[in-house]
């Protein structure tokens, strides 16, 4: 299994967990065609993060409520 990796935050020493502005960040430079590590870089975010979630967005159903919150 693999292991989480801990950032520092304001917090302390914790996980950083997606908030909805940060998804929908995410699915803005997405459609913009930005390439993943260039999405890490302003997202301060690992690659393997941004395709991660990506992926768990589409599988969930939560990339195209996404596009149509975005839209409205």
């Amino acid at each position: 299994m693999a292991s989480r990796t801990r950032r520092k935050t304001e917090t302390g020493l914790t996980y950083r967990n997606w908030g909805e502005s940060e998804e929908k960040m995410l699915y803005d430079f997405s459609e913009q065609g930005l390439s993943d590590s260039k999405i890490s870089q302003l997202m301060g975010r690992s690659m393997s993060a941004i395709a991660n979630r990506r992926y768990y967005l589409r599988e969930n159903g939560k990339w195209d409520k996404i596009a149509t919150s975005d839209k409205e």
